[in-house]
């Protein structure tokens, strides 16, 4: 795999800290952030930011949903037939060979046995208006991580953000471009809690 080939080439860098290796991804990237951990112990901690836990079906239902919820469709019934009503449109298309290789993946994908074996100090992040992956799935990952002996491992939630971890009350994918050109960088708080994070975690032995 690409990420993996990648880590092995930075390894070789004469600047790189062989002791001192942590990872961070922001969505699908922090599940590969889980499956390099639980696969290389010189992997000394991670940082897993809107990460997932289920398959991508039921990730795209929530994201269905999420959207018409926040367009001010208050009535349950009629939500609910929407969403039905897309998901059987994405089965026909994916049964008829229209979803790309990394998509079929993405739906069929539990992350929750990888995320088990990971034994590495992880710092969970999400956004309570994310938009793309539940609120839910920062617990849930802790979980399976904390079941299989991890005592390591702590969630924050942060506040008003949504899935690129950009301050947002409202969380809808159709605002990122706008937040993006007018909020072009993350908050001091959110770099402050990952700075601190590696730099506990990867404080040199030698020190």
């Amino acid at each position: 795999m690409i990420y993996v080939q990648g880590l092995h080439i930075s390894k070789k860098r004469p600047e790189m800290d062989r002791n001192r290796l942590g990872l961070l991804g922001v969505s699908e990237g922090a599940n590969i952030a889980s499956i390099i951990a639980a696969s290389d112990p010189s992997i000394r901690t991670i940082v897993m930011m809107a990460g997932t836990a289920t398959n991508g079906w039921k990730i795209k239902e929530y994201q269905y949903r999420y959207e018409m919820e926040g367009e001010g469709n208050q009535n349950v019934e009629g939500i609910e037939r929407e969403v039905a009503k897309k998901m059987k449109g994405l089965r026909q298309a994916v049964k008829a060979g229209k979803g790309s290789a990394w998509f079929n993946s993405f739906l069929t994908y539990m992350p929750l046995p990888t995320a088990s074996k990971v034994a590495c100090p992880v710092l969970i992040l999400h956004g309570d208006k994310d938009a793309q992956v539940p609120l839910d799935h920062a617990h849930l990952l802790a979980q399976a991580m904390r079941s299989h002996g991890n005592d390591q491992v702590i969630v924050k939630l942060l506040a008003d953000t949504n899935h690129p971890f950009l301050k947002d009350a409202d969380g809808r994918r159709s605002r990122y471009k706008k937040l993006l050109t007018h909020t072009h960088r993350l908050s001091e708080e959110l770099l402050s809690l990952i700075a601190d994070w590696f730099a506990k975690q990867l404080k040199s032995t030698q020190q």
